[in-house]
């Protein structure tokens, strides 16, 4: 009598693993569907406020180059004047935005440093032998933005500059650091690490003195120390042709940063934890949408403020 009930045992045993093995694949299948799912929302995000801050910058640009006052001044070589006007506009928007890593830059029509928001030195270089996108934009004189390889690597939006009759007289540059996306990604969980490949440190010569990290170059200042070290000491984390590693819950990812030409300088390394894809929120972005003057009440704005989820 037993004989048959052991036999039926086996059998139960046999496809109970069959099943088991089968319900582990589906469900490997499963979770590695949701970390490509999650990589792919992050880098979409990431991508995203790397246009908006090229679009904003190139935004800026064209209003500076369109200012009356930054015009006369190139006009007239007046830096006094054109130091006064930029200081003023770059005062009013890092008050009434969150864009506090803003410089300004303003050439001569032969490509010459006329004036820097951040420095005095170099006024009169010619800049025309590395620096491309002012190449492009005297001769197309029409706004132009890149990640732009010059003595930083950096966002760089131009803007020619126009004369009452229509003459070309000059460009406007605005330039933003990485380090404004590091603060907004940094609020949605994610961590930066925005690098530049050491063998461009010839032209980038502002970065020669920067942290390296292996083959690259750290081109921010501040940066997260948890996820250097992690790089640090284990540099196949570094691997350009993975789409993304994991290391225990940590997610590493690398974006390009391609100049003008789409050749690859450096990268944007990211990491976000693998355990935020069980959250069922999505990161917001917020369009305030409002500029409070100093005799209008906070609450108005907070009032109008829009939300926009990105799905």
């Amino acid at each position: 009598m037993l004989k048959p009930y052991r036999t039926f045992l086996v059998i139960f045993v046999l496809i109970m693993s069959v099943l088991l093995f089968f319900l582990k694949k589906y469900n490997d299948i499963i979770q590695q569907d949701q970390v490509d799912i999650l990589v792919a929302k992050n880098i979409d995000i990431i991508n995203y406020e790397i246009t908006y801050q090229k679009k904003h910058a190139l935004s800026l640009a064209i209003l500076f180059s369109k200012n009356h006052n930054i015009m006369q001044a190139l006009k007239e070589s007046d830096r006094v004047k054109m130091k006064k006007e930029v200081a003023s506009l770059l005062s009013n928007i890092k008050t009434y935005t969150d864009m506090k890593n803003i410089q300004v830059q303003v050439h001569t029509k032969n490509l010459e440093v006329f004036f820097r928001s951040w420095e005095e030195k170099d006024i009169g270089m010619s800049l025309k032998e590395f620096r491309k996108g002012l190449v492009k934009v005297q001769k197309t004189q029409e706004p132009f933005v890149s990640n732009e390889l010059g003595k930083r690597l950096n966002i760089k939006a131009i803007a020619p500059i126009f004369d009452e009759k229509e003459h070309y007289i000059g460009s406007l540059e605005i330039i933003i650091s990485y380090s404004d996306l590091q603060k907004k990604l940094h609020s949605f969980g994610m961590e930066i690490l925005p690098l530049l490949d050491e063998k461009y440190l010839h032209v980038a010569k502002y970065h020669a003195s920067n942290i390296k990290l292996h083959n690259y170059v750290i081109i921010t200042n501040q940066y997260d120390q948890k996820l250097f070290d992690l790089l640090k000491e284990n540099v196949t984390l570094l691997d350009k042709a993975k789409h993304y590693s994991i290391y225990n819950d940590t997610i590493i990812t690398m974006i390009p940063i391609n100049d003008m030409n789409g050749s690859a300088i450096g990268y944007i390394v990211a990491s976000f934890k693998n355990s935020s894809r069980y959250f069922s929120y999505l990161p917001q972005y917020q369009y305030d949408g409002y500029i409070i003057s100093n005799h209008e009440n906070l609450s108005i704005a907070n009032k109008e403020k829009t939300e926009i989820i990105i799905k």
